[in-house]
């Protein structure tokens, strides 16, 4: 800047727009015109005739704060748009143009709508309000379960179907766990799922029954119950052999090669008890018999004969322990037999011109019933009741008549016998 001085050279000032001063009109003259005055150096112009600022042009704007700005220069101040007019050279500001948005809603839970300034335009948006959010947290069903994500502003809560679980009454099964239901149906929860609640769902299976039973055993219905059992109905008796015989209550029988031990099948209450009788033999001498009276018992088991010289009278065989299924007699006991001879004769009768024939047996007279405790395996006692001859006599029975035939045959048969008897005397 050039102060204006006594010594300074005039200059020219800003007075008026250069377009104007510069315009070719009756004022034309003045521009060749030299005045006394302040000059600003070569290039510049001073602002005014009070100024002592020297501008590069004289088209400007001078603005509040000191400063100039070029015509048609544009500038923000705060929230104004300036403008050095090039006509006046005047600054000109309006507000800042804003642009129009289209109307906001703020639906969301905790959301409210307030205003906010950007770049000096005011515009609405949506901001969070906790203090608005609803405090209520939901129960979630059996079977579900409760998850919590992030809303726009608030939680959100929702209850989800569990993985593997499955519900029935209120009550939780995994998957692969029996659930009772039917009494007579197999329930597991299975990893399928309900195509509306999404939990797996539970499969029945009807259950089976084993209506196989082992020998002696059948198969009952049991009321209220969806299965039967097996239940006994007969006696099992196995034998050495690893063979085993059935046997029904009230039955006797005795096995094939052993007539000397019999087995009988008794029910007590709902218990098949198999009783095992073993029959004793008397003292057994053939030497000792009358000829051709030697025989085997009907029950196939004892060898009798009718001893020589020796009446009818009781035996008795001393210390036999009784054995019945296993169980044995804790005292020895006494085992009683009828034997001896009896009178017995032919005669032709001139009356009934035939033969008459009177027979009598050795038999027993009196008998009474005796018990004795047997001792059982399994460490228990049982009591066992048996027969006790106590008197014998020679009690008459039929004679069976021989046809002639029959007769040879039978003395054929006592003669063989006489001379085997005799071979092994002599031996």
């Amino acid at each position: 800047m050039t102060r204006c001085g006594i010594h300074t050279v005039c200059c020219c000032f800003c007075r008026y727009n250069q377009k104007f001063i510069y315009t070719v009109n009756e004022f034309s003259a003045m521009s060749d015109m030299m005045l006394e005055g302040c000059y600003c150096p070569n290039g510049t112009f001073l602002l005014s005739s009070s100024s002592k600022e020297c501008l590069p042009s004289c088209e400007v704007c001078r603005m509040a704060n000191g400063k100039w700005a070029k015509a048609n220069a544009t500038w923000t101040e705060g929230c104004e748009e300036c403008i050095c007019e090039e006509d006046t050279l005047q600054v000109t500001c309006r507000h800042v143009s804003c642009p129009t948005f289209p109307p906001l809603t703020c639906d969301q839970e905790g959301q409210i709508k307030v205003n906010d300034t950007v770049n000096c335009c005011q515009r609405e948006k949506c901001d969070c309000d906790v203090n608005s959010c609803s405090p209520f947290v939901p129960s979630c069903a059996v079977g579900f379960s409760l998850t919590t994500t992030m809303g726009v502003c608030c939680l959100k809560y929702s209850c989800v179907p569990k993985m593997d679980i499955c519900v029935l009454n209120n009550h939780e099964y995994q998957v692969g766990d029996l659930v009772p239901m039917q009494p007579c149906d197999k329930c597991t929860c299975s990893r399928k799922r309900d195509a509306s609640s999404h939990l797996p769902v539970i499969e029945c299976q009807p259950i089976p029954c084993d209506t196989n039973c082992r020998l002696g055993y059948e198969y009952q219905i049991i009321s209220g119950q969806c299965c039967g059992t097996c239940v006994p109905t007969s006696c099992i008796i196995s034998q050495s052999n690893n063979s085993t015989h059935i046997l029904k209550p009230g039955f006797i029988w005795a096995p094939t090669g052993n007539p000397c031990v019999k087995f009988e099948c008794v029910k007590i209450a709902n218990q098949f008890v198999t009783i095992e009788a073993k029959t004793v033999c008397p003292p057994y001498n053939p030497n000792e018999c009358i000829p051709g009276t030697e025989t085997i018992a009907p029950d196939g088991c004892c060898h009798v004969c009718i001893p020589k010289g020796h009446p009818c009278s009781v035996s008795t065989t001393t210390g036999v322990h009784l054995e019945v299924q296993g169980c044995i007699s804790k005292d020895p006991v006494n085992v009683t037999s009828c034997s001896g001879a009896c009178g017995t004769f032919t005669f032709f009768s001139t009356k009934m011109r035939s033969f008459q024939h009177t027979c009598s047996c050795c038999q027993e007279l009196a008998t009474s019933e005796r018990q004795i405790q047997l001792s059982c395996p399994d460490n228990t006692e049982i009591t066992y009741i048996y027969t006790h001859i106590d008197a014998c006599e020679c009690l008459k029975t039929e004679c069976s008549v021989l046809g002639r035939s029959e007769m040879v045959t039978t003395q054929s048969s006592i003669k063989s016998r006489r001379h085997r008897r005799q071979g092994k005397n002599q031996d």
